[in-house]
């Protein structure tokens, strides 16, 4: 097992990718809002690709758009740079503003399509290197709904649907690595305001908002391929027996990145002085480690 801030050793087995999930809706508003709820007529799978490249060979994926629809859907593809803070959040940039994508050697095709009710098509994406690739790179694709004109006269709201996929391109053989540089024990943030509209009952004691305590691990990426990560939290009592513990959920992270993760302290966590013990599996030799004490009142 690491301790907080070691690296562990590579792993020569195969990749091993979580498939995270990404869309999204940007809304164009005209005049007054309609009553009908809108939703995408395409139904994009998968919303991840990953092509290992060995030297200068030409590798291709696909991914498939269904139309669940009665009518006829018209989509355009696109691609943009992307990138993730510290907290998970995901930013979009301009083509080949970041130098992590794949630029001129990823292709997709076709650009524009349309799909008839009922059926489905299928996106091609390739890679061509004009030399062995070293390191890995990504992008993002977007399959964005053509708005089809308004039925009706008069004012209305017109949606447009965006999904996006993402697209990982990396040689084989890449070191998989991993730190935790640390950890502290912050105040949760406060309490969103009651609505005054009812809503269902929700376990307080799972609650983000209803936690008084959080741990805050910053997990640091620190060899050359994207990972999925996931672990726990072990609170042990002085004397190392396990009092409880917390799962970490599930989590990516690109190469070079930093992770801040926030885990919630039980608030059924009896008084006392316990060490925190982060543990994450992101698919290497070892899981990585790290700690910190912690007194519970």
């Amino acid at each position: 097992m690491q301790q907080s801030g070691s690296r562990s050793s590579d792993r020569a087995s195969a990749e091993r990718r979580g498939r995270v999930r990404y869309a999204v809706l940007a809304l164009c508003a005209v005049g007054a809002v309609v009553s009908q709820r809108a939703s995408a007529q395409l139904l994009v799978d998968p919303l991840e690709v990953t092509m290992l490249v060995a030297g200068t060979d030409r590798v291709s994926s696909t991914f498939s758009l269904s139309n669940t629809s009665d009518s006829p859907v018209q989509a355009t593809i696109s691609r943009s740079d992307w990138d993730r803070v510290e907290n998970g959040d995901n930013r979009f940039l301009a083509a080949g503003s970041t130098g992590k994508s794949c630029g001129t050697m990823l292709s997709v095709s076709p650009l524009s399509v349309r799909i008839e009710p009922h059926s489905s098509r299928v996106v091609r994406v390739a890679v061509q290197t004009g030399a062995a690739l070293t390191k890995e790179c990504w992008d993002i694709v977007f399959v964005e709904e053509v708005p089809q004109r308004a039925s009706t006269k008069g004012n209305s709201l017109q949606y447009i649907f965006r999904t996006g996929v993402k697209v990982y391109v990396a040689p084989p053989g890449l070191p998989r690595d991993a730190a935790i540089e640390d950890m502290a024990i912050v105040d949760a943030p406060p309490a969103k305001p009651v609505s005054s509209t009812p809503a269902k009952p929700v376990n307080n004691a799972s609650s983000p908002s209803a936690a008084k305590r959080q741990v805050a691990i910053r997990f640091h990426n620190t060899g050359g391929m994207n990972l999925v990560a996931k672990g726990r939290l072990e609170f042990r009592r002085l004397d190392n027996s396990l009092a409880t513990q917390v799962p970490i959920a599930e989590f990516p992270s690109l190469p070079g990145a930093l992770r801040r993760l926030l885990v919630d302290v039980p608030n059924d966590l009896a008084a006392g002085d316990y060490v925190v013990l982060a543990l994450i599996d992101f698919g290497g030799a070892e899981l990585v480690a790290g700690q910190i004490d912690y007194q519970a009142k």
